[in-house]
């Protein structure tokens, strides 16, 4: 991607690309962390996105790779309940553990940067299979998560 030189919106000095270390955002049960992620840096060490759709193009990247989860059916409007998504038997009130599930991603040319998404994983009392709760349930959470990792980097707010 050819980038323009970019100004820093709070300071005016110029801004290059750089790779930021660990950040990681939550929004309960959904934890993100990220390695390596690109962003504009100043002088003063003020940070942004690369791009302006950057953390949008994030959120739907994660949202693409939803079905490599294997998930269970969430029922109900009220009082939910969680259904095992391979034989329909209700899942366990608790999780028995947590899973973190590294993804590779580019961003138009920039360089590769790994995204873990980590969830509790619940067991089927009935078949054994091991499941997040439902995909609605990890969907419903990657934006705000997406969030707070905007706001562990330090980046600006936008309109």
């Amino acid at each position: 991607m050819n980038q323009k030189v970019k100004h820093c919106a709070r300071c005016s000095g110029v801004c290059e690309v750089k790779v930021l270390g660990l950040v990681s955002g939550e929004d309960a049960p959904l934890k993100l962390t990220v390695h390596g992620m690109p962003a504009f840096v100043c002088v003063k060490d003020h940070k942004a996105p690369v791009h302006g759709d950057f953390m949008i193009w994030l959120i739907q990247e994660l949202r693409s790779r939803e079905s490599q989860f294997a998930a269970g059916k969430e029922q109900g409007l009220l009082f939910k309940k969680y259904l095992c998504g391979e034989c329909g038997k209700e899942l366990a009130g608790k999780p028995e553990r947590r899973l973190a599930v590294p993804f590779d991603l580019t961003y138009e040319g920039m360089q590769a940067f790994k995204i873990e998404i980590d969830m509790p994983m619940y067991k089927c009392g009935g078949c054994g299979k091991e499941q997040i709760r439902s995909a609605k349930d990890l969907h419903g959470h990657i934006p705000a998560a997406i969030v707070a990792v905007n706001d562990e980097a330090g980046f600006p707010h936008s309109g």
